[in-house]
């Protein structure tokens, strides 16, 4: 009887997490500079969150390798978010300043084509 509750309890737990993995949209923030490049899948939709506790300026997102800017945004609130979602695979940048003038600060993104198993 005890197996049965436990592999109903793990079955029911596996559901919980692959739920919550599926979760979407992804939550990135611009303050995960330490983990570039995220990997990010095609299509599939991401909200861009600023916790700093500062205002930032000139965020844009590009395209690498030409830098063929896709979105530009003069003032990005703390705590603001969007959503956004790529649909071509490759390299993307997002960067933005912390004061109007200050150097820019850059996070790079690789989206990749999204595969069903």
């Amino acid at each position: 009887m005890r197996i049965v509750q436990f592999a109903l309890c793990l079955i029911f737990s596996f559901g919980i997490f692959v739920g919550l993995v599926k979760a979407e949209p992804r939550v990135v923030s611009l303050n995960m500079l330490g983990h570039s490049p995220l990997k990010v899948y095609q299509n599939v939709p991401i909200q861009l969150s600023n916790t700093f506790q500062t205002k930032l300026y000139n965020l844009t997102v590009t395209k690498s390798p030409l830098a063929k800017e896709i979105l530009s945004i003069s003032e990005f609130n703390s705590g603001q978010s969007f959503d956004l979602s790529f649909s071509k695979v490759g390299g993307y940048e997002i960067c933005f300043s912390k004061e109007t003038d200050e150097t820019r600060t850059c996070l790079s993104l690789n989206v990749l084509k999204r595969t069903v198993a």
